[in-house]
């Protein structure tokens, strides 16, 4: 583990680099082509998956893209800050974040723009030191939250803000996702910022119950979790492509959602396969994920909790106030509505 060094997001003498290299690619499709010859990449977080990036899987397990005539691939990176440059540089066509990263870069002038989100959070602060109860108890501890200015960072920052403590009173660590489940099981880290799931995995290999750290309401409610980007080329090149790809998303975030025991079940399965952990870990996780309407059936695209974010980020100092994108520059909204009447003339989400 290693203290985190001050990494800010792409800045706008990259991105130039960045946009010049994505006009210069194509996502056309050959004249003649036919509807299962689309192909799409998309960047997502793992591996193993982050449960937010389960959809992947999911997808691929049940053939959601295959049914609807779209080739499908997968980049995996182990930050959202690298999935969401991969949509930059023309590496992927889309590819989902953090939220703040997305905002961060769309403010920055990055050919991307969001087409679908997951809006709640499901960050939580937990420790397995006993002292450790409450926020304030958070002051000269070690605590693992992710890189600077990355989603667990953020999420930290505003915790410890409510209960009058800065940053500077504690020492966060740059450790996350599996790297942080095998630490914590370990015993390397005592205090951190989790996913669900990771806590979860945690507590099922040591049969140790960690503390969760009381949060504000106003902090996870008014603030927005993820996001979907697709790059501008990508759309206008190969939009059926993009719309094939949120069908997929649409059918996969369905099945997540469900609390239909045949579908949980499928779902902790497939999640336990792609995570390499026990399946009563995923069932239990997925549970938890319920409680907070982790997977929505709409676009997600909630425009008080995305502007709130920006809004955040402003405050915080990573985005300076006149260069806040508006909600219009932010979000395409039609590709998702387009997805999800098809879905409907399908149907529904059957399998």
């Amino acid at each position: 583990m290693r203290k985190v060094s001050r990494s800010g997001f792409v800045p706008k003498t990259s991105l130039l680099s960045a946009m010049l290299a994505l006009s210069a690619m194509t996502f056309c499709l050959p004249n003649g082509a036919k509807a299962e010859d689309i192909k799409l990449a998309s960047s997502a977080i793992g591996r193993p998956p982050i449960f937010s990036n389960t959809f992947a899987d999911v997808g691929e397990a049940l053939g959601y893209w295959k049914k609807i005539g779209l080739d499908m691939s997968f980049r995996w990176f182990q930050r959202g800050t690298d999935t969401a440059k991969a949509v930059i540089t023309g590496d992927v066509q889309v590819g989902y974040t953090a939220t703040p990263v997305a905002v961060n870069l769309i403010a920055a002038g990055a050919p991307i723009v969001i087409v679908a989100g997951m809006p709640n959070q499901d960050w939580i602060i937990a420790s397995d030191t006993p002292s450790v109860k409450g926020c304030k108890d958070l002051k000269g501890q070690t605590v693992a939250a992710d890189g600077i200015n990355n989603a667990r960072w953020l999420f930290l920052k505003s915790v410890a803000e409510s209960c009058g403590l800065k940053l500077t009173d504690m020492t966060p660590i740059d450790l996350a996702n599996a790297p942080l489940v095998k630490a914590g099981i370990a015993g390397q880290v005592h205090t951190a910022v989790f996913h669900v799931d990771e806590l979860a995995q945690i507590e099922f290999n040591t049969k140790k119950n960690w503390q969760l750290i009381p949060v504000p309401p106003s902090i996870k409610e008014g603030l927005h979790y993820g996001a979907v980007l697709a790059s501008k080329k990508a759309i206008a090149d190969n939009r059926e492509g993009v719309v094939r790809f949120l069908e997929g998303w649409i059918m996969t975030q369905k099945l997540m959602s469900s609390t239909k025991p045949a579908d949980m079940d499928e779902f902790a399965k497939i999640a336990a396969k792609a995570g390499s952990f026990d399946v009563g870990v995923a069932k239990g996780a997925i549970e938890s994920f319920h409680k907070i309407n982790y997977w929505v059936n709409n676009d997600g695209l909630d425009e008080k909790q995305m502007m709130g974010q920006a809004n955040e980020m402003v405050k915080d100092g990573l985005l300076k106030a006149d260069a806040k994108p508006s909600y219009d520059k932010l979000v395409d909204k039609s590709l998702y509505a387009e997805a999800m009447k098809r879905v409907g003339k399908m149907g529904g989400m059957s399998k």
